[in-house]
This record gives structure tokens, C-alpha cells and sequence, in this order.
């Protein structure tokens, strides 16, 4: 439960041996490779240079291919055909069987075959797309048996065009007399917008026939490229679709009968990602023809372990450990319990700690837990939380280590807090069973859970609860800081900023336990005007020093203590409303109805509750308990591993 040792490694290596080391590493899964601290523009370097990335590159397009070809195959997975969501398990290899090499090149003609398939059905979609288009280009000329071709003859000429469809025709048709008699219009057919008109006139009033009816919104429709009639054309259109549906559903089936591989393409996936992630560790060396030098960062306790993967190469290393200004450099990797492990997610959503500083996990878990469940309070949350964490670990829902797992552990451990606090207040979804028992036995004198205090009737005794809790908190997280600061030998700001302090709570706790105010109030005043001008240059930087101390103290401690306040106002808000929901199923007075209403409004103040309390969890330690104590700023350590996504690799290999 402290932050790792970390060492500085370095190592020189033969080129020969690099990809069988660098698999060997990432297998071990303990060092991360940093860029070496090397000026490559410095001549006495001139022979180092950084190694190609063609191999990273041709690993990121065999990832893409593989995820592509996934992504492809989703399309024609039939439904509930394989597990999926949150429930669902991940299979569990061996790293042999991820890393087979034969496995791997089936799953990437797959994935070529997959994609391939994709763009032969695309093509045809394309094709069927045209195809319609024509079709529906014909649809308003089918009444008119006339070879689509047809412009004009020796003396008349066949225009086709559109009208719009509310366009007086009687009008139209009397100013195209107007304009010759040699002339006549046809109306072919029409849709929600258009009508489709052939007109038929002399050549010689072909152009005054067409002015005519421009102003009627005439515009000419030209069918180049077509021969024969517009029913000959369209039964050939309907022969060729036909034709085509049947060339797209079996391109489609031989598409979905590469679904059975999504398996191997998962863990084809995953493998890449591996390469991935070796090549570009690999990025990060410096190299000549034949040696690689390469540095990075190990925890201190693996060395041992890296010393006998490393006897199997002909290699040179060594470690170092980090000195005092290299800190900021080295990265933070916390080790942790099975109790305060889960509380990873909550530090990495704040900040990973300095290198220099402490894990907080450990400090924060017992109060991060309390608080939670103090909040929610109710058996029977408690219980879903409890199952839901207990299902998702018990079917490797989530991988080990991930957000996820970390997530649904601290949800177990909050829902045993939970349902604990709700014991205590007799809450099981509020007062759902004495109001169900009510609704089945009006007489009944059961009403409510055997409790030692409610939110509703104790909301003043849980207050004052919740500022007491807060106020411990506070006082751990001081004495945390003090012991560092005795620690660096900060003698000087731990009397000021710490013990003053902690002797004016003595004081003040004194005074209201034994009345003596006067006494306690003149020993409060000597203590801060004694110490809170450490740090003051001259007589007015004292008197600045303890002036603003004094201000920032004092409402400092007043509000932070006060935030605590939330622990009570959650509890009671979660109550009340399920209290109200309870109220409002048993007003119709029917067992059935009453249980919907309930459990409807108890999901709802449950799936508010469980992520309301966590915010308000996480304000209370990283404001108010971390700015105590808590030196942030840690860069995360990230080793070259085996890190999956669909698989989970076995221990036996």
C-alpha cells in the first residue's frame, strides 16, 4: 500500500536479439521504455540513429484491416447469435495461442477476404442504386408506346418535358393552339409534383410551341442512351435487378458465412494491438547496424525477474536508482490491496501522486467507503450493488486491473457499507415493506424496520454526525501532513499550519465541555499570535502573516467542515424520496400497483442515488481531505505488456 520503487534501466543489446527480447519484455510486462536522453545532433552520437517505423506502420494497417473486417461482420451476426454487453465473459487464452503465427495469418486473409466481400457487396449496391434510378426515370413515360429515341420525324417533332402539377391545363393547352394549330400536348403521367408531357408539332412551330409553354413552367426532359419503348426498357431493368438481388444475396452470404471467425478476428485484433505496442517501445530505442540501446523505467521488486529473462540474451544493463531531481521524471505505479486497489480509479480521476509524495488509497478507502454508504443507506441498494459486483467479477465481465473491474469492486465494498447504514436506519427501498404490509393487513401495527436513528425523525443528531466525521477526516488528513513535514524536517510550518491548529480544537473543545470560555479563549489567542507569524519577514510581514493565516484558517475550517453536511442531506434526500414513491403506490390501495410504482421510483432514486453519492464522495476527499496533505502531479507508469481487449490471458502458458 505505497507508491512503487521505481529504477532507471538501461541496456545495450544485439540487433539480432531485439524482436525475441522486446516479445520476452512485453511477456514479463514490468519495464517501460522511455526516449533515451541522448542528443542525437551531438557528433560524438553521429553513429546512433532512430529505428524505421515501417514495421509500426504495416501493424497499425493490420489492426485497421482486423477491426474493419469486425466492424463488417457486426452487420451479419444474426441476432443474440453470441453473447454480448456487460455479462458477457471474455475467453480466456494462453499467450501461445495468442501470438500463433499461423492463426494470425488466417485471421488477415480473413480479414482481406471480409473486406473484399464488403466492397463487392458496396459495388453492387451502387449498381442496384443506378438501376432503380433508371427505373424510376421511367416510370412517366410507360403509357406513351413510343421507341423512347423518337425526337422527330420527317415533319414533326416529339418534345418530352415536366409541368408542374398544378398547372391549368386548359390554359396550357389554349395558348399552344394560340401559338400554331399544327401542335398538341399528351399528358404521359404524373407524381406529387411534376406532370410529364409529350408535345407533338409541325417542325416549323417547334420554337413557338415551346415559348408558349415555358410560361407554364415547361422544361424539356431529354432520355439519351435509351432505345426501344419505355416498357421494353423497363421489364429489361426489372430482368437485371432481379438478376442482381440474387448476385447481392449471395455475396452477402458469403459474407455472413465468415461470422463463425469473429472469434479469431478478436483475438487477431488483439494480437496486433501487441505489435502495436512492441513497435512503437521499439521507436523509442536508438540503434546502429548491428547494437540498440535502450532506457526506460522498472519497479525495483522485478528486478530480479528481469535479470532471469534477460541471462537468455547476449545484453549489458544496468539500474539505477532515480536520484532526488530526476523525480518529477520517474513514473508512479501504486501498490495496493484487495480493499484500497478498487480506489485507483477515484486517484487517477484526480491525479496520480508525486513520485515523492504518498499513496492515498489507503488513507482515503476507509472514508471513501463510510461516506458512501452513509449516503445511500438502504438495504436493498445495498444488495443490488453487492450482486451486481459479485456477477460482473464472478463472469470476468471486465478485465482485470481495467476502469471497469476497479468501478464494479468499489461498488461491492460501497454496497456492504450501504446496506450496513441501512440496517442501521431501517431502510429497505425506504419503507416499502411496512407499506406493503399495510396495504395487505390495514390493522396491522407494524410500521417500520427496527432502526437506531431514521433521516426523516434524527435529522439534526445525523448532522451534527456528519460534521463530526467531516471534522475527523480533516484531522487525519493534518496529521498526515505533519508527519511528512516532520519527516523533511519542516519543523517550523508543521507548528503553524498543523499543531496550532490542533491545540486550538483542543482549546475550543475544552471550552464547550467544561464552560471554563474565558481561560480557553485567552490560551487560543496566545497560541495563534505565537505561531502564525512563521514565515513573516519584518514586523508588518508578521502582522500580514498572521492576519491572513488567521482569515484563511479560520473560514477554511468553517467551510470545509461544513461541506460535510452533504452526508446528511443525501441520506435524507434518498429517503425521502423513496418514502414518497412508496406513498404514492399505496395510495390506490392495491398490492400490484403498489409494488410497480415502488420499484419504478426506487430504480430511479437508485440509478440517481448511485452516481449522485460518488460525486459528492469525491468532492469531500479530493477538496477537502487531499488539499492537506495530497502532493499530486504523478506520471503514470506504463510498461510494455500483453494488453487485450477481447481476451484474457492465462496464467499457464
Amino acid at each position: 500500500m505505497a507508491i512503487v520503487k521505481m529504477k532507471r534501466l538501461r541496456l545495450l543489446g544485439m540487433q539480432s536479439d531485439r524482436d525475441r527480447l522486446f516479445h520476452a519484455l512485453q511477456e514479463l510486462g514490468c519495464v517501460e521504455v522511455s526516449e533515451p536522453s541522448i542528443d542525437l545532433t551531438d557528433p560524438q552520437w553521429a553513429a546512433l540513429a532512430k529505428p524505421e517505423g515501417h514495421d509500426l506502420a504495416q501493424a497499425k494497417e493490420q489492426n485497421l484491416l482486423l477491426a474493419n473486417a469486425l466492424e463488417i461482420l457486426k452487420k451479419y451476426t444474426p441476432p443474440k447469435s453470441e453473447k454480448s454487453g456487460l455479462l458477457a465473459g471474455r475467453p480466456e487464452i494462453t499467450d501461445a495461442e495468442l501470438f500463433d503465427e499461423s492463426a494470425y495469418r488466417h485471421g488477415l486473409e480473413v480479414a482481406r477476404a471480409v473486406t473484399e466481400g464488403e466492397r463487392n457487396v458496396a459495388s453492387l449496391l451502387a449498381e442496384q442504386a443506378k438501376l432503380e434510378g433508371q427505373r424510376g426515370a421511367l416510370m412517366p413515360w410507360l403509357s406513351l408506346d413510343l421507341p423512347l429515341e423518337l425526337e422527330h420525324t420527317e415533319h414533326v417533332c416529339l418534345v418530352r418535358g415536366t409541368v408542374p402539377a398544378r398547372v391549368d391545363w386548359a390554359a396550357m393547352e389554349a395558348a399552344l393552339s394560340e401559338a400554331s394549330e399544327l401542335s398538341c400536348v399528351y399528358e404521359a403521367g404524373s407524381d406529387a409534383d411534376l406532370r410529364y408531357v409529350l408535345v407533338v408539332c409541325h417542325k416549323s412551330v417547334e420554337q413557338p410551341c415551346l415559348d408558349a409553354l415555358r410560361a407554364f413552367g415547361f422544361s424539356h426532359v431529354t432520355l439519351n442512351g435509351w432505345t426501344g419503348s419505355a416498357v421494353d426498357n423497363q421489364r429489361a431493368l426489372d430482368n437485371r435487378l432481379k438478376a442482381l438481388e440474387e448476385k447481392l444475396a449471395g455475396a452477402k452470404a458469403d459474407l455472413a458465412a465468415y461470422v463463425p471467425e469473429k472469434a479469431a478476428l478478436r483475438r487477431c485484433v488483439d494480437r496486433s494491438a501487441q505489435d502495436i505496442a512492441c513497435e512503437e517501445a521499439k521507436g523509442r530505442l536508438v540503434d546502429t547496424a548491428s547494437t540498440f540501446y535502450l532506457q526506460g523505467w522498472l519497479p525495483a521488486e522485478k528486478e530480479s525477474a528481469l535479470a532471469g529473462v534477460l541471462s537468455a540474451y547476449t545484453c549489458a544493463w544496468e539500474t539505477q536508482v532515480p536520484a532526488e531531481e530526476e523525480y518529477p521524471e520517474v513514473p508512479v505505479k501504486l501498490k495496493n490491496n484487495g480493499l484500497t486497489r478498487p480506489l485507483n480509479m477515484v486517484t487517477e480521476m484526480y491525479s496520480l501522486p508525486a513520485y515523492s509524495g504518498i499513496d492515498p488509497n489507503p488513507l482515503m478507502a476507509p472514508f471513501f467507503i463510510l461516506f458512501y454508504g452513509m449516503m445511500m443507506a438502504d438495504m436493498a441498494y445495498g444488495l443490488i450493488m453487492m450482486i451486481l459486483s459479485f456477477v460482473v467479477s464472478r463472469k470476468k465481465a471486465a478485465k482485470p486491473g481495467s476502469t471497469m473491474d476497479h468501478l464494479f469492486r468499489l461498488m461491492g465494498l460501497c454496497g456492504i457499507s450501504t446496506f450496513i447504514f441501512g440496517a442501521i436506519t431501517g431502510g429497505f427501498f425506504g419503507d416499502f415493506i411496512p407499506q406493503l404490509v399495510k396495504i395487505i393487513n390495514p390493522n396491522t401495527t407494524f410500521t417500520s424496520l427496527p432502526a437506531l436513528f431514521t433521516p426523516v425523525n434524527d435529522t439534526l443528531m445525523i448532522l451534527v454526525g456528519s460534521l463530526a466525521l467531516g471534522l475527523i477526516q480533516i484531522f487525519v488528513g493534518m496529521a498526515i501532513s505533519l508527519v511528512r513535514k516532520l519527516k523533511k524536517h519542516e519543523y517550523a510550518s508543521a507548528i503553524k499550519d498543523e499543531i496550532a491548529w490542533y491545540v486550538v480544537f483542543i482549546l475550543i473543545a475544552a471550552a464547550v465541555l467544561t464552560g471554563a470560555m474565558k481561560p480557553c479563549l485567552i490560551a487560543i489567542v496566545v497560541v495563534l499570535l505565537g505561531t502564525q507569524w512563521i514565515g513573516g519577514k519584518g514586523v508588518a510581514g508578521k502582522l500580514m502573516s498572521i492576519g491572513g493565516s488567521l482569515y484563511n484558517n479560520i473560514t477554511g475550517y468553517f467551510s470545509d467542515i461544513l461541506s460535510y453536511a452533504r452526508l446528511m442531506a443525501l441520506m435524507l434526500s434518498g429517503a425521502v424520496v423513496a418514502q414518497v414513491f412508496n406513498t404514492l403506490g399505496a395510495i390506490p390501495g392495491n398490492v400490484v400497483i403498489f409494488v410497480i410504482i415502488s420499484l419504478v421510483g426506487n430504480a430511479l432514486n437508485f440509478a440517481l442515488n448511485i452516481l449522485g453519492c460518488y460525486v459528492h464522495d469525491l468532492r469531500l476527499q479530493c477538496l477537502e481531505y487531499f488539499n492537506r496533505f495530497y502532493e499530486d502531479g504523478g506520471r503514470a507508469f506504463k510498461p510494455l505488456e500483453i494488453n487485450t481487449k477481447y481476451v484474457d490471458i492465462s496464467e499457464k502458458n
